[in-house]
């Protein structure tokens, strides 16, 4: 796959692609169309996705692990246990996606549209979350360290394990209550603090 990559100028583009348990880790992947492709326990570590599509691709298990995503449109995947360690995913669309038990750890999110995304379970501890839309679904299991600043979340529901930072300087933690409150004000009625 490299060897193809780097001998050509065309994008990979294509519907429906089987590139399941695929190793494409830090290959040139921007733009690439991968639209409802089957892409699960593939390896994209490293790897530029920079306005990519995949919405509605099958990504359950997939390592993108220090991927850069910014502005890839991932509207509907199916990414359940997948890895975002560290990953850029500024300005990413992730509404109406499944992310039950993903590692977004130390991620960054900021401004990621993530309304309606399933994140039971997902790991966002140290994750920038700046501008985020996160609501109309169920919130996260793990925040702690996250940055949280500018959110909407508007309809969110479930529980989350805390502390965060809340302010643009990264310098106000709030956890237990007083966190409960802070996300209620925001919008978060429904989402109980329970760390």
């Amino acid at each position: 796959m490299e060897k193809w990559f780097s001998s050509t100028t065309a994008y990979l583009s294509g519907d429906f692609l089987d590139f399941r348990g695929a190793d494409l880790s830090r290959l040139d992947l921007a733009g690439a169309y991968l639209a409802n492709s089957h892409l699960v326990g593939a390896r994209f570590e490293g790897a530029d996705l920079g306005d990519a599509n995949l919405t509605n691709a099958e990504l359950q298990g997939a390592d993108f692990s220090c991927a850069d995503l910014t502005k890839a449109e991932m509207v509907g995947c199916s990414a359940g246990e997948a890895r975002f360690r560290a990953a850029r995913l500024f300005s990413v669309q992730l509404d109406d996606a499944v992310l039950v038990g993903a590692d977004l750890s130390y991620a960054i999110l900021n401004s990621a549209k993530l309304y309606k995304t399933d994140l039971r379970g997902a790991n966002l501890e140290f994750a920038s979350l700046r501008w985020c839309t996160i609501g109309g679904t169920s919130m996260p299991a793990v925040l702690s360290g996250a940055r949280i600043f500018g959110c909407q979340f508007e309809g969110a529901k479930g529980a989350v394990v805390g502390p965060v930072f809340v302010d643009e300087a990264t310098s106000r933690s709030l956890g237990g209550g007083e966190l409960e409150a802070w996300l209620s004000a925001q919008g978060a009625e429904n989402v109980q603090v329970v760390g």
